[in-house]
């Protein structure tokens, strides 16, 4: 590793939910996940364009923040894959924290959007759980001020 390299290990992250929001919510790791990706969303761009404009104008509306996708080991016996996919068909909002190797947290609201399970030859059951965010986010950045 070179002295510029900044990079972290993802080793270590984890995701949780939880079911409230208020006081201090006590968050269930989703235990199994193998990968987080998403954040997806774009915000919407806003056409400003008038008559006595030279060019296009535009600017940046509320941010959509997209979808989070959880690669899994699936479990059902398991009791928050059983909650999420309950989650999933019960349309309940579920409160959510990534926490990553450095300690710095991303907290968001999300609806379990899909809960699909594949079954191959000479594996175990896994899929991929998508969530769906709904609002902002908050990023909170180790040893940050």
């Amino acid at each position: 590793m070179s002295d510029t390299d900044t990079s972290l290990s993802a080793q270590g992250t984890e995701i949780g939910y939880s079911l409230t929001n208020s006081g201090t919510p006590v968050y269930t790791e989703v235990v199994n996940v193998s990968e987080i990706s998403g954040f997806d969303g774009t915000a919407t761009e806003i056409d400003t364009t008038n008559l006595k404009s030279k060019g296009k104008e535009r600017r940046m509306g509320l941010q959509d923040w997209g979808n989070v996708t959880l690669a899994t080991n699936i479990n059902l016996q398991e009791a928050s894959h059983a909650a999420l996919l309950a989650a999933k068909k019960a349309s309940t909002l579920l409160y959510w924290q990534v926490t990553l190797s450095d300690g710095s947290k991303l907290t968001f609201a999300a609806y379990v959007k899909s809960f699909p399970i594949s079954a191959k030859v000479d594996t175990v059951y896994s899929g991929s759980i998508a969530l769906t965010i709904t609002g902002d986010i908050t990023v909170a950045i180790a040893g940050a001020q």
